[in-house]
């Protein structure tokens, strides 16, 4: 399959870190979902509408990365929801992606509502054509905190959920996102987070931390959704401090289990890493260490760990 003339090879506005070595398959532009209060990510980077790519189209950037990476192991769909493009699709580039490559693995981003419209049946399906991992958005499991977020879905949806996923044999990595519930409700958003998964022990649970990003009228990129809120009062944001303490929190509820734990990006004050079920202890000495140290040390190590993507 020969390349199109003057098109370019697409690729995914955004991977997560973990997948910095994997093949990038662009499957979906954009959000489908694009209400959550605290992202906006994809408008702000240019991809404000949403849409499904032909899989002709994908079949040709795959063809591109076979001529360019053939013995390609590890292979990451995106945009944010790329199983929003219905199991068809899906199904068809899992197919390619294994018939063209030695592949071990295929993951995916996914939102815990989109799973659950395509339903435990079809999870299964893509689990047997090769789906490998997904990585889903919990941010919180306090529904409150959800609920003003406008994240589309509930602790019940993701129990649901998660519960397929596991059953289908497909590895889960949840997304934590500190000072989500502002100042007003931090310690919920904590301990909630906590018991969701000490009950459904993700493979991953992967640390990220608010990021408040303002507008650039120059470069024509939109502002987080969220400034609104800070500016009409309804919400405020947690110092870079404070998400250290909503860290500390997490980590003293969290229970010893398989799930690994990461602060795998450079957003995050305070950096830990570890099995639940054998450094539990050792990440909560880390942050504890921190918080112990005097003030002005604190407070240059903040200022050095700026929010941002």
């Amino acid at each position: 399959m020969s390349r199109k003339p003057n098109r370019p090879l697409e690729q995914p506005v955004i991977r997560p870190p973990s997948e910095w070595q994997s093949t990038l398959i662009r499957v979906t532009r954009g959000c489908n979902w694009n209400r959550c209060r605290f992202c906006g990510i994809y408008p702000h980077l240019g991809q404000s509408s949403f849409s499904i790519r032909r899989f002709e189209e994908i079949a040709e950037d795959i063809e591109i990365m076979r001529a360019r990476r053939p013995q390609a192991e590890d292979f990451f769909l995106g945009d944010a929801d790329p199983l929003h493009g219905g199991s068809e699709l899906i199904g068809r580039v899992i197919d390619m992606l294994y018939d063209r490559f030695p592949v071990k693995k295929v993951t995916s981003y996914a939102r815990v509502s989109t799973l659950r419209k395509l339903g435990r049946q079809t999870i299964a399906e893509l689990a047997a054509r090769g789906l490998t991992r997904v990585h889903l958005g919990l941010e919180s499991g306090d529904e409150e905190v959800l609920r003003f977020q406008r994240k589309g879905q509930s602790p019940a949806m993701v129990r649901e959920v998660s519960g397929w996923l596991a059953a289908a044999g497909i590895e889960q990595s949840f997304y934590v996102l500190l000072g989500l519930g502002g100042t007003e409700r931090w310690r919920e958003h904590m301990i909630a987070t906590a018991e969701l998964i000490n009950e459904l022990q993700p493979a991953f649970v992967r640390i990220r931390r608010l990021w408040l990003y303002e507008s650039d009228p120059v470069a024509g990129r939109s502002g987080c959704p969220l400034l609104q809120q800070v500016d009409d009062g309804s919400f405020t944001p947690q110092s870079a401090e404070g998400t250290v303490h909503e860290l500390a929190l997490l980590l003293e509820r969290l229970r010893p289990s398989p799930t690994y734990l990461t602060c795998d990006h450079a957003n995050n004050v305070v950096q830990v890493h570890g099995s639940l079920a054998s450094d539990l202890d050792e990440m909560r000495r880390e942050v504890r260490s921190f918080l112990a140290l005097p003030e002005e040390q604190r407070r240059a190590c903040c200022a050095e760990h700026r929010s941002r993507i």
